[in-house]
């Protein structure tokens, strides 16, 4: 499936959508294609229109910046792996941990919660990470939007949008 990349109207990368989205915003005069995919078209009976690539908003958006708080920016935040035995896992095999327990006043927030396998959470249970001797890969913190969202793309497709972002795809991965 094609996807294209929209940017806000200050060419900043909002996100990816699919072709038939950024067609109708097309059409309905809400965004301006800034660049097609090569040879790649759609037809309708009479015409036919090459596929968005690219695409700029022409309304400004608001703050949409923030990554939602959610158990799957998680897993993508710290890359699939258990940050107590540091070995990857798919989402089904893996849970969340409460850094700092919740039966101590440990909230559910990005600076206190990592992806942890199933076992190295039984095993720290509800004890402080210097009672049981197992410290986080990585110290958790609220990841940056792009980050999230380079991640969150496939190798290709970040191949395709690499000369669309203001970090370089090598730098963030």
């Amino acid at each position: 499936m094609q996807k294209t990349l929209l940017l806000d109207s200050s060419y900043y990368p909002i996100q990816m959508i699919c072709w038939k989205k950024a067609l109708s915003l097309f059409f309905t005069e809400r965004a301006e294609v800034v660049e097609h995919h090569s040879g790649v078209e759609v037809r309708s009976t009479r015409k036919s229109y090459k596929l968005p690539k690219v695409m700029r908003l022409y309304c400004k958006l608001g703050k949409i910046n923030l990554v939602k708080f959610n158990r799957m920016n998680v897993f993508y935040r710290d890359e699939f792996t258990c940050q107590y035995c540091r070995n990857k896992f798919n989402a089904v095999d893996l849970t969340l941990d409460h850094v700092y327990p919740k039966s101590l006043g440990g909230k559910a927030t990005w600076t206190n919660i990592v992806a942890a396998c199933g076992s190295c959470n039984c095993k720290k249970s509800n004890k402080l990470t210097h009672e049981c001797g197992m410290v986080p890969l990585k110290k958790p913190k609220e990841p940056t939007w792009m980050a999230m969202f380079l991640k969150r793309l496939n190798q290709s497709e970040k191949i395709v949008w690499n000369d669309w972002f203001y970090v370089k795809v090598k730098e963030a991965a």
